[in-house]
């Protein structure tokens, strides 16, 4: 090969080395990297977030996440957080089975990146996370030394309680009787002077 052979080959070389250089940032894709919990994976304790890894950076404003519990409820708890090329997403603890996470992210060159992963809450990760119920406060047996009342003790008549407090008194119709008696044996003592005389 002649010098100019060589340099039409070095030229070549030089031109597609350009042009794969040029082209490569356009050609970059982001790409999904890993999870916690992992593909496929069975969890015996819930966690409290679902970690999403990804190639490069994520667009917090253009990215799409879901979770799908068993029978299509959602898994999510809220908003999802984002840190660089990582995604956390609140996770809801539901019935134990397959869980599905779905993502959408942006690529360089306009379309967006869509994948998902899944993996399996145990029976055991649910009844841990179930909340444990309140204790319902008992009231507390008098400590004061007083007597506590037999419950077979008699019971007053409420009726007649409430007829002797609130009635009429008892010593108007006694003294009555009592100036009757008077008046009665006055004008008896009146009646047998006047005939005596």
């Amino acid at each position: 090969m002649g010098h100019r052979g060589m340099r039409w080959a070095l030229a070549v070389c030089a031109g597609l080395l350009g042009a794969m250089v040029g082209a490569s940032p356009a050609l970059a894709h982001n790409s999904f990297t890993g999870s916690n919990p992992e593909e496929g994976a069975t969890v015996e304790k819930a966690p409290a977030e679902i970690e999403l890894r990804f190639l490069e950076e994520v667009d917090a404003a253009a990215t799409k996440i879901s979770i799908e519990a068993p029978h299509g409820a959602s898994g999510m708890k809220g908003d999802a957080r984002f840190d660089g090329k990582k995604i956390f997403v609140p996770f809801g603890v539901g019935q134990a089975g397959k869980y599905t996470v779905s993502y959408e992210i942006p690529s360089d060159d306009g379309h967006p990146i869509k994948g998902d992963f899944s993996f399996t809450l145990s029976e055991a990760a649910v009844a841990a996370a179930a909340p444990t119920p309140t204790a319902v406060p008992t009231t507390a047996a008098p400590t004061s030394g007083a007597a506590v009342p037999a419950t077979d003790a008699p019971v007053l008549n409420p009726a007649a309680s409430s007829e002797d407090d609130g009635g009429t008194p008892w010593w108007p119709w006694a003294l009555g009787g009592l100036l009757l008696v008077v008046a009665v044996a006055g004008g008896t003592i009146a009646y047998g002077r006047r005939k005596a005389s």
